[in-house]
C-alpha cells in the first residue's frame, strides 16, 4: 500500500499513517510519501515508537519516500528507568508570568528541574515556549534541557509552532520536532503539569 501525505500539515501524516497501518494485515508493507523534513521525522518516530520497522529514501523534488514493515507483533516488557515520573511537563510560553521577571522564573523553573532525583518523562514546547529550544537568548535554558535530555527526558518543540514562528527546523538547539498526535498521547497517557 501507499499513500501520498504531501502538503499535508502537521498531525495529518501521521494520522493517515496509523489508519492505514491499521488497515494492513501483518507481513505488510506501507509507503509514505512526504514532502517535508518535520513529517519525515513524525511519520517515523511514530512508526519505531509502535514498533515498526522502517527506512526513508530521497526522492526528486525535496519528496520522502518512508517504507514502513508491519510484522508480527512481538510484546516485550521494558523495564522503564525507576528515575523517571509518569509526567508530562507542557510549556506554553517562554516566560512565567511577564517581562523581566517571568524569563527569570521560567530559567530557574527548568534549571531546578535537574536537582530532583525523579524526572518528568516528557518535556513539550508549544506556542512561544518553542524560543526556550531555539533562540540564542535562551542558551541557559538550553544548556540545561541538553543535560535533561542526556539524563533520557524526551524534550519536544511543536513542528507547527516553529513554522507559524518562522524558524527553521535547523535552528532547534535540543530536542525533536514534535507532532499534535505525539503531544496528545503524551498528555492522555500521563499527569501532566502547565507552565
Amino acid at each position: 500500500m501507499k499513500i501520498d501525505c504531501c502538503g499535508l500539515a502537521c498531525p495529518e501524516p501521521v494520522l493517515r499513517t496509523k489508519k492505514a497501518l491499521e488497515e494492513l494485515e501483518n507481513d505488510s508493507i506501507l509507503e509514505v510519501v512526504v514532502d517535508a523534513l518535520s513529517s519525515v521525522e513524525n511519520v517515523k518516530r511514530f512508526a519505531t515508537k509502535n514498533g515498526y520497522e522502517n527506512r526513508s529514501e530521497e526522492l526528486e523534488a525535496g519528496k520522502t519516500l518512508i517504507t514502513i514493515i508491519k510484522g508480527y507483533e512481538c510484546k516485550i516488557v521494558s523495564d522503564e528507568k525507576k528515575n523517571f515520573l509518569n509526567k508530562t511537563v507542557f510549556i506554553k510560553t517562554d516566560k512565567v508570568g511577564n517581562g523581566e521577571l517571568g524569563t527569570i522564573l521560567m530559567k530557574g523553573f527548568i534549571k531546578t528541574i535537574l536537582e530532583f532525583k525523579e524526572l518528568p518523562k516528557n518535556i513539550v514546547f508549544v506556542n512561544e515556549g518553542v524560543f526556550l529550544t531555539t533562540k540564542d537568548e535562551n542558551q541557559d535554558v538550553i544548556e540545561n534541557l541538553k543535560e535533561l535530555s542526556k539524563r533520557g527526558v524526551n524534550i519536544y518543540s511543536c513542528g507547527l509552532c516553529l513554522n507559524h514562528f518562522g524558524i527553521p527546523t535547523d535552528e532547534l538547539k535540543v530536542g525533536e520536532i514534535g507532532n499534535a498526535y505525539d503531544t496528545v498521547d503524551m498528555l492522555l497517557n500521563s499527569d501532566v503539569v502547565n507552565f
